[in-house]
């Protein structure tokens, strides 16, 4: 029996059939397998992002402080290629972070240079600090632990050259079609995320250096350099030009860097960096030459606009005060320190917005203008400033202090630097001729560490300006004073003529009371006429008059007396071996005895002049006028009153020193701050993962985000 075969057309009918069902099956199986596959990368890139979030987190949570990082603090190079072939460079904003890890164990701990292990009692020479536990309370040790970008590979693979960034994974285009990177399977040099901990410092023969295994000191300053854009960037256009020595030696830092560091995102197919490009052509987008790059790690301190700072206690127990309701702090503070990039609105009393008489307030900025870099204030008015900008530095601000210059002075130890810091700001300015301005005047040093706005300075740094050292020395801390004169009771002193205001009588406490009380009968009693030093009108030992001058075009109307700072010292009234030595004198709020003194911080309500029998003072001090000079000051702030007792006069021959600090800020002030603050870190993480399948060309991106704050800052 014959059996019937297939027949071509059956088989080839088979043959598609089958190629159709398998079609319909593997090429889904294939999807899914690619889908799986995309997903599982996605959940490990999303579960190593978490990871990374958490530890850097936790780090910050228990260091001791982080480096300010705004501006050039925190950025870094990246360089890539550019659309000629060439690279080309740009700095990544916030996309380094130092953490500044806690001191541990015993620094004094050492044997032959190296750190002993407390646990082994053995010396590690490869140990960079101390070992041991956390140092309480938690303060900075001689580590940082630094988190930042930079290539897989940053060195060519000979060592001597630069790496390139190199992205095989996407093939991005000019409109003209010309390529940006020839996309291959070669292995890719992406930008990933480092950390590594590294003393700046190290001890090393008898005495700590700079540790020159990860840092430079190209300007020669004898600090590390802590904030070069480019210390993982070899021959970076716009880098520093380096002579053959310095690349030899910055090629082995780049090597250090590699040795020490851990890459904590992935090391391959992951980008830390972003290409932008246009979605629809995938043409590159670019400035000229330059491909435009986004940075996806960002360390950025935390936001926080517009808050009011709070003043301190004005007035401490102890040193009460008749004035105590017009008295005001000369510290406000706000929740947070570490501040960057503050902008400081002082606002008067009386501030109102919608007034064109008195909206105008002061402003504090850095200003980045090259002929006028640094922090400085400016009184600033709205209603001369078209678009409403106090931060934009325009013309409109005038110049008046200089703070930058004055922390300079200051911590070079140079005499007056809130003089010179005035006389800087007035070369710009010529502020200080005008009367309404030194009216409103009202300067602030802002503490960036402490988060604190300062507004008071001590009466030595105030002085002639002199800072070309052509005049004489200046007297010992420039304090005001005023001698005591002949040791003369009105009973013992001649008949004194002439008047009260005579030079004779101005630096002579004990004649100008007796004078005045031969004169003015109708005082002769019981503190009617007083021993007293107005500080407003007393001169500096060189000569500069007081910044409390009441006269407009000489001192400053905001400035007082900031309550408890002063000291006065005079000659010992009390008999016996040191009768007539200097001593520190007393507060008392009234009635000064031996040793002791009164003082207004505040004015005081004054009397109905004619109502007591004299002519209404004039509007100006005027120093022959005898109400202006002697009655009215009573109720001025500035005014101390000494031992008044007419049997007893203060020791001749002395002199009155009185040190004191004086403030700018009223009741009624506010002081509001925009700032970046250090002491809440913000971390922004975006992950471009480009997985291992064409059914996705485009690169997975998760973004991920976390707070952390510094627990242990200490402000």
């Amino acid at each position: 029996m014959m059996r019937r075969a297939f027949t071509l057309v059956e088989l080839l009918t088979v043959l598609a059939i089958t190629a159709i069902m398998l079609t319909i099956i593997i090429i889904p199986m294939i999807q899914a397998f690619s889908f799986t596959r995309a997903a599982e990368g996605f959940t490990t890139a999303q579960e190593s992002g978490r990871r990374l979030i958490e530890q850097i987190t936790r780090e910050i949570e228990n260091s001791a402080g982080v480096r300010d990082n705004d501006g050039n603090r925190g950025s870094l190079a990246v360089v890539v290629p550019g659309w000629d072939g060439t690279d080309v460079t740009a700095l990544a904003p916030y996309a380094k972070l130092d953490i500044l890890m806690p001191a541990k164990g015993d620094p004094s701990n050492r044997r032959n240079g190296a750190y002993v292990n407390p646990d082994t009692g053995i010396a590690d020479p490869t140990s960079p600090a101390p070992m041991g536990q956390v140092n309480l309370p938690v303060s900075p040790g001689l580590t940082i632990k630094r988190y930042y970008i930079s290539l897989k590979n940053p060195l060519n693979d000979q060592g001597t050259g630069p790496g390139r960034y190199y992205n095989p994974y996407v093939d991005y285009v000019r409109d003209t079609g010309q390529r940006w990177q020839n996309i291959g399977i070669g292995e890719d040099n992406l930008y990933v995320l480092r950390v590594a901990e590294v003393a700046p410092i190290i001890f090393q023969g008898g005495t700590f250096q700079i540790n020159a295994e990860f840092f430079a000191d190209d300007d020669g300053d004898g600090r590390a350099d802590l904030d070069d854009p480019f210390f993982m960037s070899l021959d970076a256009p716009g880098g520093p030009v380096l002579t053959a020595p310095q690349r030899a030696a910055k090629i082995a830092r780049i090597r250090a860097w590699v040795r020490k560091s851990i890459i904590v995102s992935e090391f391959r197919r992951f980008d830390m960096i972003q290409p932008l490009f246009d979605k629809g052509s995938r043409a590159l987008l670019v400035a000229g030459n330059v491909p435009r790059i986004n940075t996806l790690i960002q360390f950025r301190p935390t936001t926080v606009a517009s808050e009011p700072a709070t003043g301190a206690v004005a007035l401490a127990l102890g040193n009460e005060s008749d004035s105590a309701a017009n008295l005001s702090p000369d510290v406000f503070r706000t929740k947070n320190g570490a501040w960057s990039s503050a902008v400081v609105r002082f606002y008067p009393s009386g501030y109102n917005p919608g007034d064109l008489n008195n909206n105008d307030y002061m402003v504090g900025r850095f200003d980045a203008r090259a002929a006028n870099r640094g922090y400085r204030l400016y009184h600033y008015d709205p209603d001369s400033d078209p678009d409403n900008d106090d931060r934009n530095g325009d013309n409109n601000d005038l110049e008046l202090f200089d703070v930058a210059a004055y922390l300079d002075w200051t911590s070079a130890g140079a005499i007056y630097p809130l003089t010179r810091g005035m006389v800087s700001a007035d070369g710009n300015s010529g502020w200080l001729s005008n009367a309404a301005l030194r009216s409103r005047f009202a300067p602030f040093i802002p503490d960036l560490a402490g988060g604190k706005v300062l507004t008071s300075f001590g009466i030595h740094e105030w002085g002639i300006d002199d800072p070309t050292g052509t005049l004489p020395p200046r007297p010992d801390e420039n304090l005001p004073s005023k001698g005591t004169g002949p040791e003369l009771t009105p009973l013992t002193d001649p008949a004194p003529v002439g008047l009260f205001s005579d030079l004779i009588y101005q630096n002579n406490i004990n004649r100008q009371f007796n004078k005045i009380w031969a004169d003015n009968p109708s005082l002769q009693v019981p503190g009617g006429v007083h021993r007293y030093i107005d500080l407003r009108v007393t001169n500096q030992a060189d000569g500069t008059p007081s910044p409390l001058h009441p006269d407009p075009t000489i001192g400053f109307a905001q400035a007082r007396i900031v309550p408890g700072s002063e000291v006065v010292i005079g000659p010992d009234q009390n008999p016996g071996p040191n009768y007539g030595q200097p001593v520190r004198y007393i507060r008392v709020t009234r009635n000064p005895g031996k040793n002791q003194y009164a003082i207004n911080y505040a004015n005081l309500a004054e009397p109905d002049w004619v109502l007591l029998g004299y002519p209404a003072p004039p509007a100006v001090y005027t120093p022959t006028d005898f109400v202006s000079a002697v009655l009215q000051p009573r109720y001025k702030a500035g005014y101390i009153q000494l031992n008044s007792d007419p049997n007893l006069p203060l020791p001749g021959n002395a002199a009155i020193v009185v040190s004191y600090k004086f403030q700018f800020s009223r009741p009624g002030d506010t002081v509001a701050v925009d700032y970046d603050t250090r002491q809440l870190i913000s971390i922004l993480l975006t992950i471009r993962n480009y997985p291992q399948s064409t059914a996705f060309p485009n690169p997975q991106t998760m973004t991920l985000q976390g707070t952390a704050p510094v627990r242990n800052f200490i402000r």
